[in-house]
């Protein structure tokens, strides 16, 4: 006799058995279930006993794998850190995933998140971005993505068991991690390494951007060059390192005579540039310049040795002494130096050069 059975009758059989309270993988069934179920078979013992095994085979098979797959589905987002939920509109709650459960810092076994309480629980740009997507989301089939703090995607497709109404899918990525990292690494692009002020590509871009809108409102700008008076021989005779700790306490003490809404840089070695909104006029330059000129003539401690260094300083105001950018740093560069001819110490303006 050939015991094959019909794949046809598999599914039968697996409701048959579960309409009759029959577990196969618990124990046999008892004399009255099987007369039950030959007589809704139509088969014998024998052709019966082989399909129950087969069933059951091809169930606990079925169990298994799927259990696998969500095993590995489950642990592959814990690596990638991505929680997964699942909506169906008009619902109050969400699905949500073991990782997005981890992600909400929620119990590990909790499975059923109030909509409210999951919107409520995010940053609230993220909020915002989310609600609107999901609106969209409940009126037509959509693909979404995007991210602020969050990195989301969003799927809406026919609800299999509802018909005519939509399930709403989803990702969510805590990328905070990622952005912080992106903005070391912005940070390092524009920032001196030594000293922590911006750098000179980002004070030229300060500078640039600053110069267009004063020009569009008559303000005018004004260009402190400074260069530190005496490092050189300082970084000769105790090293490197002890200029290196110079330059930090000289940047310290710059940021603490500038206001912090005026940008601050180490244009290179030891010459620093700062950028200031000039309404009050050369009067009030020449209070920030002598500020400084007071602050930096203070010994510093490097190590336990006092040492001293000056400062001279160069102001040029745009657009009185130059309308572009390099030409301003020049101008205020060209009247440091002639702070430094009449002696150190001390600041000038700008003055054109006498011509014949």
């Amino acid at each position: 006799m050939d015991r094959r059975p019909t794949p046809l009758l598999h599914p039968m059989l697996a409701r048959q058995l579960r309409r009759l309270h029959i577990d196969p993988l618990a124990g046999p069934p008892g004399a009255e279930q099987w007369s039950a179920l030959l007589a809704l078979a139509g088969t014998t013992y024998e052709e019966y006993e082989q399909l129950v095994y087969l069933v059951t085979r091809a169930e606990r098979m079925s169990t298994d794998e799927l259990q696998r797959s969500q095993s590995a589905l489950a642990e592959a987002e814990r690596i990638a850190g991505l929680g997964s939920w699942t909506w169906r509109p008009g619902d109050e709650t969400l699905l949500i995933s073991s990782t997005l459960a981890s992600l909400m810092q929620l119990p590990a076994n909790t499975r059923e998140l109030p909509l409210v309480l999951w919107l409520a629980s995010m940053d609230s740009a993220d909020r915002g971005v989310l609600h609107d997507s999901l609106r969209r989301a409940t009126r037509q089939e959509v693909s979404l993505c995007g991210e602020l703090r969050l990195q989301y995607r969003i799927v809406s497709c026919p609800d299999a068991d509802r018909p005519g109404a939509l399930r709403v899918s989803g990702t969510l990525l805590d990328i905070t991690e990622r952005m912080r990292a992106e903005e070391q690494v912005r940070a390092l692009a524009f920032q001196d390494p030594l000293t922590g002020l911006c750098n000179r590509a980002r004070f030229f871009d300060l500078l640039g951007s600053a110069r267009s809108r004063v020009h569009d409102s008559g303000e005018q700008l004004a260009l402190l060059f400074l260069d530190l008076d005496g490092f050189k021989e300082i970084n000769d005779r105790h090293g490197h390192d002890a200029g290196d700790q110079l330059l930090r306490q000289v940047a310290e003490r710059l940021r603490c005579t500038v206001s912090p809404h005026d940008p601050l840089c180490r244009f290179g070695g030891d010459e620093f540039l700062v950028l200031i909104r000039s309404e009050d006029g050369e009067p009030a330059l020449e209070a920030l310049a002598q500020q400084i000129l007071t602050a930096i003539s203070e010994p510093f401690d490097v190590d336990g040795r006092r040492l001293s260094v000056g400062v001279s300083i160069g102001i040029a105001i745009y657009p009185r002494d130059a309308m572009s950018t390099l030409d301003l740093v020049r101008a205020a560069d060209t009247a440091m130096y002639q702070a430094k001819q009449q002696g150190k110490g001390r600041f000038e303006f700008h003055r054109p050069l006498a011509t014949n």
